[in-house]
């Protein structure tokens, strides 16, 4: 297909002198232009790159294209191999929408344990997570309470190293010293979220060492790029007594401040430096809870997250006690015995979905069948949200 230009002028802009809008991969035949709005076609153009409808489009003042901010962020997401996020933006706030379900390997390794698992999330339109375009380094710092402060470039939430509503230090509360991560420094939280309390290193390893010096990990809620453990000159990267970040120089991030990560406590940040979206105080409106906590707290060994040949997910892991299980929202109620375990579960489609909503309440959309093959009386339940 050839490309055409399209010279428009617009009486009401005419002090701004001639846009001209290059239109790549189009046919002449498919071009509809409103003479009473040509604006229209620019803004319809617009839309196709970021691939949103635009009814969920923020609104664009101009043809201008997008700030360099916004294009760090567009840019850095495409280096995920483990998962895909999309980003728009308005000229105060990146919009990123993901599953949050990364293709990497998930839960193996975890040692303590409340049986979350890890299922698909639904971050986008009004649930996607603002990235402020204009940081600055604040007056005040604002403490990572628990819950996200960020996203990483595959989509899923990074956390504080805290667990959930209790405050950590080094040496209580950190969930990677209690066993509570596995392998990629990631779990699944209260809505059977899967997200990363320290380095995301299996997301890292789809790029080279060095790539994460001078490319972002992640998007801190303050607008301010999260790096890897080295600055851009290949140096360890220097974290001051204020939020773990420094003020050095970086490369496809916005200056004036930068958080890199460590292996030692408290992994990622101590406190955001700018000032974060409203996201950050208002994270609890981008979760809906599948399943209340599915069981007291406690040890576990061997723990893996693996897919069997009928397409459910497996969590099988070893514990040295017996253990009880929440088959419903309210009680917990049914036995397991030591040994070990599994938790077989799959999100419904087709005519098994339409028939579990029917029965699931107003508003309910998504549902998961879990299955609890080693309980005392063997469980098979829907859960929606």
């Amino acid at each position: 297909m050839k490309s055409i230009v399209l010279k428009l002028k617009f009486k009401e802009l005419i002090l701004l002198g001639t846009f001209l809008v290059t239109i790549s991969c189009v046919k002449a035949e498919y071009l509809t232009i409103d003479p009473k709005n040509p604006m229209s076609l620019i803004s319809s153009y617009l839309m196709s790159l970021t691939g949103l409808a635009t009814t969920e489009a923020p609104v664009i003042p101009s043809a201008s294209t997008d700030s360099v901010n916004c294009s760090y962020i567009k840019t850095s997401v495409t280096a995920s191999t483990t998962g895909t996020v999309t980003v728009y933006c308005d000229t105060t706030y990146a919009y990123m929408s993901s599953d949050a379900y990364p293709t990497h390997t998930m839960m193996n390794g975890i040692t303590g344990t409340n049986l979350q698992v890890p299922t698909a999330q639904s971050f986008s339109g009004t649930t996607a997570w603002k990235i402020p375009l204009n940081p600055a380094v604040a007056t005040t710092t604002t403490s990572p309470t628990t819950g996200p402060i960020g996203m990483a470039i595959n989509g899923v939430l990074l956390y504080n190293p805290c667990k959930q509503q209790e405050g950590c230090s080094s040496t209580s509360g950190d969930t990677k010293a209690l066993g509570e991560l596995d392998t990629c420094n990631g779990h699944a939280g209260r809505s059977d979220d899967y997200h990363y309390h320290a380095a995301p290193t299996c997301m890292m390893a789809g790029q080279s060492t060095t790539y994460w010096n001078t490319h972002p990990v992640g998007w801190l809620f303050d607008g301010f790029a999260l790096y890897g453990y080295y600055d851009s000159t290949g140096s360890v990267a220097t974290r001051d007594t204020v939020c773990g970040g420094n003020t050095n120089t970086v490369y496809n991030g916005p200056s004036g401040y930068s958080y890199h990560l460590t292996d030692t406590f408290p992994y990622i940040l101590s406190c955001l430096r700018g000032t974060p979206s409203s996201d950050f105080a208002g994270q609890a409106a981008h979760f809906t809870n599948l399943r209340n906590d599915p069981v007291t707290p406690f040890t576990v060994s061997s723990m893996t997250l693996t897919t069997d040949s009928s397409g459910y997910s497996v969590l099988q892991f070893t514990s040295s006690s017996t253990f009880f299980t929440r088959v419903t929202n309210s009680t917990y109620s049914i036995p397991n015995s030591s040994g070990v375990n599994q938790i077989k579960y799959k999100q419904l489609t087709g005519t098994d979905l339409t028939t579990a909503l029917a029965s699931a309440g107003t508003g309910k959309t998504k549902c998961w069948n879990f299955q609890f093959p080693n309980a005392a009386s063997s469980t098979n339940i829907n859960f929606c949200r």
